[in-house]
This record gives structure tokens, sequence and C-alpha cells, in this order.
């Protein structure tokens, strides 16, 4: 299997945590930039969007949430599960955590394209800051258990947070606070998601590397 991804990318992340989880050992990670359009990504994704999964068969998977559902589905990792559509908190988390993720990643690149304040910008920023406060005031004693639960929710909201610090700063820290903090620091994916850091991804390493990082 080839895994087109970028190293900045949080849905590039989402996926590697979830392969590192799921132990795909046979996995190759292929570094790629989806705004040039190289023509070895656009074979397996026509959008040239990352991630995408191109699997040994000659089938290819794109989006990262179907990614991920395939190799949680396939390895069955004992430290990740699915989403369990029937709990409505688990469902309420992913689609805040998967919205949020889009809008801040969306946020940053409409700015290489359009210059200045403009109101999608606007709308954007808005919305962060304010899912960034509901999250806050419900992750108390009401909303904990369910995210400190291992499944796939709990991953990708710590991977939209982490990208919100990093990407938009001013906004994380006008709006986070002490709860989203101790969800930080509690995370079940804390010690996965160290080993699959912005800095490690920075420097583009084979999956064989990050594996035996994290053992």
């Amino acid at each position: 299997m080839k895994l087109y991804l970028n190293e900045t990318s949080p849905f590039s992340r989402v996926v590697t945590a979830t392969a590192l989880l799921s132990r795909c050992d046979a996995l190759q990670m292929v570094w790629v930039d989806p705004w040039q359009s190289p023509s070895e990504l656009e074979q397996v994704n026509p959008f040239c969007m990352i991630p995408a999964l191109a699997l040994n068969d000659g089938v290819s998977l794109s989006e990262s949430l179907c990614i991920c559902q395939y190799l949680i589905a396939t390895y069955q990792p004992e430290g990740l599960r699915a989403v369990d559509n029937q709990n409505v908190l688990e469902v309420s988390v992913m689609g805040l955590a998967k919205t949020m993720m889009e809008t801040a990643f969306r946020t940053v690149a409409l700015g290489r394209f359009v210059e200045g304040d403009n109101e999608l910008g606007r709308r954007g920023k808005a919305g962060l800051a304010n899912a960034l406060h509901k999250l806050e005031a419900e992750a108390g004693s009401a909303g904990k258990e369910v995210l400190l639960q291992p499944h796939l929710a709990t991953l990708y909201l710590h991977v939209a947070l982490e990208y919100v610090q990093f990407r938009h700063r001013e906004i994380y820290h006008d709006a986070a606070g002490d709860n989203i903090m101790h969800f930080l620091e509690h995370s079940p994916f804390r010690q996965e998601l160290q080993t699959v850091s912005l800095e490690r991804l920075s420097t583009k390493p084979d999956f064989k590397t990050l594996i035996s990082a994290g053992v």
C-alpha cells in the first residue's frame, strides 16, 4: 500500500496515526505537494487531494475518514475503534472534530489565493472560535467520558485541536481553556500523536521509522 500525504496536512496526520495504531507494516509513505498537482497523485486521486491510499490490487481510497474507517475495519487495532453510529455523543464529536479540521484548513488555504480580509475567511475564523467555546463548555464533567474513549472521533478531535493551535494560534489562545487542555493531556492518543508530531512529520520519515519511534 502507498499512502500519499503532506507533512502539514491534518487529514494526512490523522490517517498516519490510524495506520500506526493499525500496525500496517507494509505501508509506504509517498510525500507529495498537492498544490503542484503531481501526476503520480492525480493517477491515484483525480482531485489531486491528500491523503490518498493506493491499495495493492489497484484500487485507491480518498478522503481521510474513508481511509481511516477502512484501516480500522481491515486491521482491527486494539487501541482504536470506529465510531458507534448509534451513540449520539460519539457522532456529535465526530461531526464537530471533522468540521473544525476542514474549516481550519480551508481558512488557511484560502489565503493562498485571496489577498486580505474576506467574508469566507471571517466566517471560518468565527466558526472556529464558536466551536472551541462550545467544546470548552461541553468538555466539563458531563462530556469527559466520551472524549477519553479510544474511538475515531476522539482521534480526529485531538488532531483538529492541535491543527487549530498550529495555524490559528490567536483564536486557540482566546477560546480554549482548562477543559480542552485536560482533554489534550489525557487523550488516549497522546503517545501516538507525539510519534507523528508535526515536527517529526516535517522530516518526511518512512513508516518503519515511525513504528520504531512508537515502540
